[in-house]
């Protein structure tokens, strides 16, 4: 028999607008905990894979990369009941009521044997007028008075929302429908008042603000990060892996090390990509001896170099080259709280500074509209050649936190980060700084 906590999903996910580390840690750190024992884990990634990490997938033949999810709500589809049945409208209602009797509950769901639909509760006291008179119970059971003053609840509808007024109801189930009215099963009542059906496990954030929109509605479990740490409370003990490493990957090479455990080939060469990624080749001055080490040592057991890696990931085309304006900004922005105030820095890779100066009218523009429409205080979006080593910044929203950062002007309203390749290390504080 399987215990509780194995029939309880296990997410693995990293931050929003994800990158190829924090995708890659996830698959990874994934496939290590399900090699150590946890059943029923997957790792998904919050929202469209970044084409780089696609890159990296499709490079190193691997078909089954990471689910995208837009969130981690839990919904009411996830509480059905699968024990419990339904009941078919053109079944006799004898046989139904033989059915509601043996389930040992009040009332079952009566669907259209047609279509579907849901079509009311047969419930015993809405009957009491036909055992009173002694009518034919071989007559179908749609067309026996079923109670249709009851709540109903819709597939796709956030537990969050529909708690409360579930929990008060006088009845102890409801039926569950999807868009079209088609009925899909039965939720009892006491699945409201149990620990949800998921748990996550973070990697490369630690911040619910940073995290799959619904994160701060799960118990988390494990985190694995490099970057600062402003994690929420937890209920229970759980399990933190942080060091000063430049990426999560190299983390989690390090725990399958720890483990005693060797990663296949592809895992390998995920966990490569990803430490080359967000190193930029080592370039990066987040990196440290223990990323090179750990990538040299997964360099032999996937056959690939680095560097190999590094010219594949630059050759995929950059957001600047492949989307809107509006979409670049987001493809690789977090937002923070300091100082009592909100802000959003976001990063892209871009080798050919010229493009980027060619769309500067149109960043800025959408810039804008995302400062205006979010009710942050600023955006700056970080514009990294990895080749040369060097950043451009483009500054949207309060001109004082613009004025009070170390950066000299560039060409069109841009700032200068020369020898600026991290966000995390060298942008965030200097903004910090300005704050202050």
């Amino acid at each position: 028999m399987k215990k509780a906590q194995d029939l309880i999903k296990t997410y693995v996910c990293g931050h929003r607008n994800p990158d190829v580390d924090t995708v890659t840690s996830a698959y990874a750190l994934a496939e290590l905990r399900r090699l150590t024992g946890m059943q029923n884990v997957e790792a998904i990634c919050a929202g469209r894979l970044p084409a780089k990490a696609k890159w990296v997938f499709d490079h190193f033949d691997i078909h089954e990369s990471l689910r995208p999810k837009r969130d981690v709500y839990v919904r009411v589809r996830d509480l059905l009941d699968p024990k419990l049945p339904m009941i078919e409208s053109d079944a006799k209602l004898e046989d139904s009521l033989k059915i509601l009797e043996s389930c040992g509950e009040s009332s079952l769901p009566v669907r259209d044997s047609k279509t579907g639909r849901f079509l009311g509760m047969l419930s015993p006291v809405k009957l009491l007028g036909l055992f009173l008179s002694k009518a034919d119970l071989s007559i179908k059971t749609s067309e026996a008075p079923l109670a249709s003053k009851t709540l109903v609840l819709y597939a796709s509808d956030r537990v969050h929302d529909i708690k409360t007024s579930a929990i008060r109801n006088s009845h102890n189930h409801f039926a569950v429908v999807d868009e079209k009215g088609v009925l899909l099963g039965t939720v009892l009542k006491r699945a409201f008042a149990e620990p949800p059906p998921f748990r996550m496990i973070l990697v490369d954030h630690n911040e619910a603000a940073q995290g799959i929109p619904g994160v701060e509605e799960l118990p988390v479990i494990e985190v694995v990060d490099h970057h600062r740490i402003a994690f929420n409370p937890t209920k229970d003990p759980i399990k933190y892996t942080a060091d000063v490493v430049g990426a999560t990957c190299t983390l989690v090479a390090q725990m399958f090390r720890g483990s005693g455990l060797v990663p296949s080939r592809q895992t390998a060469a995920v966990l490569l990509a990803g430490i080359v990624a967000d190193t930029l080749l080592f370039r990066s001055p987040t990196t440290t001896q223990v990323d090179r080490d750990f990538a040299s040592w997964l360099e032999s057991l996937c056959g690939e170099t680095a560097e190999n890696v590094m010219k594949g990931l630059v050759s995929v085309k950059s957001p600047l080259a492949s989307m809107p304006a509006e979409k670049a900004i987001a493809i690789d922005a977090k937002t923070y709280n300091e100082g009592g105030r909100k802000f959003v820095l976001a990063q892209i890779e871009e080798p050919h500074t010229m493009l980027f100066h060619e769309q500067i009218g149109q960043l800025k523009t959408a810039m804008d509209a995302h400062v205006n429409s979010n009710g942050i205080d600023f955006m700056a979006l970080m514009v990294t050649d990895p080749v040369r080593g060097d950043s451009e910044l483009l500054f949207s929203g309060d001109d004082a936190v613009r004025r009070a950062l170390p950066y000299r002007n560039g060409e069109n309203g841009t700032m200068l980060l020369p020898g600026v390749l991290s966000r995390k290390m060298q942008l965030l504080p200097e903004v910090i700084d300005a704050l202050s």
